[in-house]
């Protein structure tokens, strides 16, 4: 009973710290994370210019007010010295673990920095604390990671404490500025939950265009376009493998006089079927689109001849079983990969081929050379 209470409170608070993300599947997550990551590089790269050139604007209000400049600001510039480095050189960074590395180094040394001035701040002013407000509410929403959101607050957190702890500030004042504190925090955190449930959305909507910019809205199959993008790079990796690719172009027999006897619902149909048989049949990393009107074709990334006509075949037969009722076929032609082809090749040639088909009576299935 416990250990569900406990994940209950454990859900209920991720879902208020994560927002959308909280619902969605683990690998899914993961994937959401590491776009955001990708999205928010520029941004996390002039914050942390930003608060690099913060933390000079420190030292030289400090090396302004002090009569003396003590042994201290020679080693806090060579700490603001190293944080402009670090801000450069993560504009650079490539991998998102050492961005992480990099970012949490960068956020020890800028607290280690502005902690020395609050320490040595004779006098019982809270004022050289001020700027610990400001970073939980410019860190935290472009932190996407909650292992490094949350450990970074606790981190700060806990300077700001054993600053208050050794200030000499009233009590009154010391109180009223871990309330600001939190708020500052708070408001990070919304700012975190609404960036975060943002981008997700945005990604989800982006998808759906691009689903339905790359999708033939009869049969759910890929469109021309969505062929021309999706077919072309697989065919690309599959060369780059040392693999065989073929072309299949298919064609629906006499479908005008199937439109015109049965009715357009009934084409409809037709094309839906055969659009439900080729997604039945193909397997992983293989691609279908219907091109237009009731031409398909469909991309086999290793491929045999042997293999693609056997597929062929199946594909005629179950068009064939389906489509009884309207004595529909198919007509199919085939092509495989030559030296120096592009998809487009491939797909001249099966057409080549397909009208061979045509002219040798329909319902067959006939490779290109």
């Amino acid at each position: 009973m416990l250990k569900t209470t406990a994940r209950s409170a454990q859900l209920m608070l991720c879902h208020v710290l994560e927002g959308d993300l909280a619902g969605l599947p683990a690998h899914e997550r993961r994937e959401q994370y590491r776009r955001q990551i990708q999205m928010l590089h520029g941004a996390m790269s002039k914050l942390l210019l930003a608060m690099a050139v913060l933390a000079a604007l420190v030292l030289a209000y400090e090396a302004f007010v002090l009569p003396s400049l003590p042994s201290r600001l020679v080693l806090q510039a060579g700490g603001v010295a190293l944080l402009v480095a670090m801000a450069v050189r993560y504009r650079t960074v490539v991998s998102i673990r050492r961005r992480r590395a990099l970012g949490l180094v960068f956020l020890a040394l800028l607290l280690a920095c502005l902690a020395m001035a609050a320490l040595e701040w004779t006098g019982p002013s809270l004022l050289p604390m001020a700027v610990f407000l400001l970073l939980p509410v410019t860190w935290l929403p472009l932190l996407v990671k909650p292992p490094i959101t949350f450990g970074g607050l606790a981190l700060c957190t806990a300077v700001v404490v054993a600053l208050l702890l050794e200030s000499s500030a009233p009590g009154g004042e010391v109180r009223l500025f871990g309330f600001y504190y939190l708020l500052s925090t708070g408001a990070g955190l919304v700012l975190r939950r609404a960036r975060s449930n943002l981008a997700a959305r945005l990604d989800r909507q982006v998808e759906s265009l691009w689903q339905r910019a790359v999708s033939d809205p009869l049969t759910g199959l890929l469109n021309r376009q969505g062929w021309l993008n999706l077919a072309g790079t697989a065919m690309a990796e599959a060369l780059g493998e040392g693999k065989q690719p073929a072309v299949l172009f298919i064609d629906v027999d006499h479908f005008k006089r199937t439109n015109d006897e049965h009715g357009h619902l009934a084409g409809d149909d037709l094309l839906r079927a055969l659009g439900q048989i080729i997604d039945a049949r193909i397997g992983p990393g293989e691609y279908c689109a219907r091109l237009g009107g009731e031409e398909f074709a469909c991309l086999l990334p290793d491929s045999s001849v042997e293999d693609a006509r056997r597929f062929a075949e199946r594909l005629a037969g179950d068009y064939r079983l389906r489509a009884r009722d309207y004595n529909s076929t198919l007509s199919i032609g085939i092509a495989t990969h030559e030296d120096g082809d592009v998809l487009n090749d491939l797909l001249a040639r099966a057409d080549a081929a397909l009208y061979q088909a045509k002219r040798c009576g329909r319902d067959q299935v006939v490779f290109g050379r």
